[in-house]
């Protein structure tokens, strides 16, 4: 489709697929002549997909369209408001990438979130596919006894409180995309779903001898994990694996913050002092480009094991310290490390359910231990809260706590 020199005003070629005005894709099935232009009476934009397919009979439908609309006699529905469920989805998977018409509301997100959250929608249309025609059905038809429906189906295949609030909040997220940002006049069904208590955790830590058997099993137990079902077995082991557990424990960060480290990223401050400068990944992610690099100083236990590592060879290479030879990708080097972490922790034979993010907790609660709320500068969390609910073990006194076991009642 294609428009001639000084088109007539408002006539417009629209392509349903990439859901803009006179985008020269070639997506020609997909497109369209449009009516555009703004009510003088309510100063409200109006459109309509128009029928024809001969520019010349387009512009007689379009003129048309807009002298009903101006004389009162036709109100016409927004495009958007026609969407059925599975367009709605299709529109908001395109949202999330950051495929969008509206240019100043690109979203940002990892394309691991984006599957995630496009899952939880596509499992509530399945629910609604057993009484409903999704063809035919609008997000604004759904009622409260379709989401009563899919909350009961969710309660059994999704019985842990977490990931059941999980899956409301990500459809939540879906309805507040298509009432804030395609302006749907509708409500969000899903807006005052009661979620399920997560029972707040141990904020489990290990000991320095639970971490001295799992790093002594690294070597001395099968590297073999039973994972399947079908009997495979998965090898677990890398000569770098011990490095890995220790680098964890000493340097606190977030799996892929630590896997991605080099030895470029080790620098050294004006009192002498040495650091390891990382990017925020997580807060980056959020939509924040230009998130400074976090800044971890390399105490005299890390040290020593850079050293051990070949630190005075390798210093200001740009090279990794985790996987130098980059054998594996950063997803698949995390999955990696996670799964061999608790292989090893079951071979020594420890039955507390530690897992690699336990490492990150005992680091925290230990920095917490000196430096009490200033921890959060560290670990890159906005408050105290975060890190008092999930990371840091109460059981460990810190400094300001110690000087209580010392009061004595009446002298």
């Amino acid at each position: 489709m294609k428009l001639p020199n000084n088109s007539h005003s408002g006539i417009k070629i629209y392509c349903k697929k990439c859901r803009q005005n006179n985008t020269g894709c070639r997506h020609n099935d997909h497109q369209v002549f449009r009516m555009c232009f703004i009510d003088r009476v309510t100063g409200k934009h109006r459109s309509k997909l128009l029928k024809s397919k001969v520019y010349a009979d387009a512009v007689v439908e379009g003129i048309e369209f807009r002298r009903r609309i101006e004389n009162g006699v036709e109100e016409t529905v927004p495009d958007r408001m026609k969407m059925n469920i599975a367009e709605a989805l299709v529109y908001f998977d395109q949202y999330l990438k950051g495929d969008t018409q509206y240019a100043h509301l690109k979203k940002e997100v990892s394309d691991k979130h984006r599957k995630e959250l496009i899952k939880y929608c596509t499992l509530f249309a399945k629910s609604l596919k057993n009484n409903h025609n999704l063809r035919k059905m609008k997000p604004g038809d759904v009622r409260n006894n379709d989401v009563s429906i899919f909350y009961r189906q969710l309660e059994i295949k999704y019985p842990h409180p977490k990931t059941f609030n999980k899956v409301l909040t990500s459809i939540t997220s879906f309805y507040k995309f298509l009432i804030e940002i395609e302006e749907l006049d509708i409500k969000n069904p899903f807006k005052n779903c009661i979620r399920k208590q997560v029972i707040k955790g141990d904020n489990l830590i290990l000991t320095k001898d639970e971490f001295q058997r799992i790093i002594a099993a690294v070597e001395s137990k099968s590297s073999f994990q039973h994972t399947r079902t079908n009997g495979r077995r998965d090898y677990v082991y890398e000569t770098w694996m011990v490095n890995a557990f220790k680098l964890f424990l000493l340097v606190g960060g977030r799996r892929e913050e630590v896997l991605s480290l080099k030895w470029s990223d080790i620098i050294q401050g004006n009192n002498g002092v040495l650091f390891f400068q990382f990017r925020n990944l997580k807060v980056e992610r959020l939509g924040n480009k230009n998130t400074p690099k976090k800044y971890s100083p390399i105490n005299e236990d890390l040290l020593k094991l850079l050293k051990e590592m070949g630190y005075d060879k390798m210093k200001g290479k740009n090279v990794k310290l985790i996987d130098p030879e980059n054998t594996y990708t950063i997803n698949t080097i995390m999955e990696k490390v996670s799964r061999s972490f608790t292989h090893f922790r079951k071979s020594a034979g420890i039955e507390t359910p530690f897992t690699l993010k336990h490492l990150r907790k005992t680091y925290l609660t230990w920095v917490f231990h000196t430096m009490g709320s200033d921890t959060k500068l560290l670990s890159s969390h906005t408050s105290m809260k975060v890190l008092e609910n999930h990371y840091i073990n109460p059981l460990l006194l810190n400094v300001e706590e110690e000087k209580l076991m010392k009061v004595k009642v009446f002298g």
